[in-house]
């Protein structure tokens, strides 16, 4: 399986040098004034291929959708699962190409920003609706899908006009297809896109201190106060955490997310309900009518088969014991799956637990999904030849599974 890797050109904002980055770098270190900065977009990043030199005419950047994630394929046979990497046109206007195909990994990209000259349409389609697209296009039609979309952003593609026909500004050759559109368009087109990057410092909200992350990380943490923080909007807020912590052997720290969560249109909130749901070897007792009911994720990007496992098998074991705001010694992992990544993905959890497909393909599209309590669990494992093992559930983990995550 093939993973696309982005190159993306970015100025420091300190000192304007130049820097390299990969798509899911937010974390960013200039190698010149060594400024570090964390990198926000107000609601996904945008980037741009530029144009060919030597074009005088005024330039239109055209919108696409960047889909890069895990798709899931409900069934009354079960669940199938497939990586997910395309771009297409977030426009619902004929003519033009549907897809970038391989531009934007064989060009150098670079972030939208209000100092790029042209004019920028804005998208008609939403994400979702392409979605059923991407299925046709493989010949499926499943009952239902899910998309965990670890990356979904824009690239805007450079066009322009020459004697009334429309040119692609990469090869600045005309579209044949596009002989219906005209030079209207471009009145229908801000001059100046009025989207911006955000750059948020590293310093430690709580005590000033250095925050630490490797570079893809969602959430930088705070060695000297022992916090963990992640950016909303561009604000650094402090998130709930704790960790297993297990005997004064060096472990390595995998983390996950635990998720008390609110289900309107299924009776589904304590672990009674999940043995029937489910239809687990469990007797049912008062107790267990009374005991909360935690759905897990991993809180790290990896394989699809490796992410229905470990979701499917934390939250039927519902472990416990940790110790709050406790941050262990050993290595952490990045986290690199969001938590609304996370939530969406209690449907495949509940899909791929539930016993009787059938039902559940009835009830899952109606029911809702809120977050009651979240906690960030870092939980800790033993260093395998090819394996990580959780030291106390016995569980492993592919070390390449792990490694294939860290490239999406």
């Amino acid at each position: 399986m093939n993973v696309s890797k982005w190159s993306i050109e970015y100025t420091c904002p300190q000192c304007g040098g130049p820097i390299s980055l990969e798509e899911a770098d937010r974390l960013v270190a200039c190698p010149f004034c060594r400024t570090r900065v964390y990198l926000v977009a107000e609601d996904s990043f945008r980037y741009l291929l530029p144009a060919a030199e030597g074009i005088a005419e005024e330039l239109l950047f055209l919108p696409y959708w960047r889909l890069k994630g895990l798709t899931f394929l409900f069934s009354p046979s079960g669940i199938t699962f497939r990586f997910t990497d395309t771009n297409l046109l977030s426009l619902q206007m004929k003519g033009l190409p549907l897809s970038l195909g391989l531009r934007p990994q064989a060009m150098k990209l670079r972030f939208v920003t209000p100092q790029v000259a042209g004019r920028f349409l804005f998208s008609d389609r939403a994400m979702q609706d392409l979605l059923p697209l991407l299925a046709a296009q493989d010949g499926q039609n499943p009952a239902m899908r899910a998309f965990l979309g670890e990356t979904v952003s824009r690239i805007y593609a450079p066009f322009y006009f020459r004697e009334g026909r429309l040119y692609d500004a990469l090869l600045k050759r005309p579209v044949p297809a596009a002989s219906g559109i005209n030079e209207s368009l471009l009145a229908s087109a801000p001059e100046s896109p009025p989207w911006q990057i955000s750059f948020v410092p590293t310093l430690c909200p709580s005590c000033g201190w250095d925050l630490q992350g490797e570079k893809d990380t969602l959430v930088l943490i705070c060695r000297n106060c022992r916090s963990l923080w992640q950016c909303r909007g561009t604000r650094l807020e402090r998130i709930p955490f704790a960790a297993l912590v297990d005997g004064s052997q060096p472990r390595h720290y995998l983390p996950f997310w635990r998720m008390k969560v609110r289900i309107e249109g299924l009776e589904l909130a304590s672990m009674a309900d999940l043995i029937r749901v489910a239809n687990l070897p469990r007797a049912i007792s008062p107790e267990l009518e009374q005991t909360p009911l935690y759905f897990w994720s991993p809180a790290f990007k990896i394989n699809p088969a490796q992410f229905l496992r470990w979701g499917r098998q934390m939250t039927v074991a519902q472990p416990s014991g940790e110790t709050p705001d406790q941050l262990p010694e050993g290595p952490l992992y990045p986290v690199t799956l969001s938590l609304a990544e996370a939530l969406e993905g209690i449907l495949v959890t509940l899909f791929s637990i539930a016993t009787n497909k059938r039902q559940a393909l009835t009830f899952l599209p109606r029911i809702r999904i809120s977050a009651e309590e979240t906690l960030l669990v870092y939980h800790p494992f033993s260093l395998g030849p090819r394996e990580l093992v959780h030291s106390r559930m016995g569980l492993t983990v592919d070390r390449a599974a792990i490694t294939f995550g860290s490239q999406l």
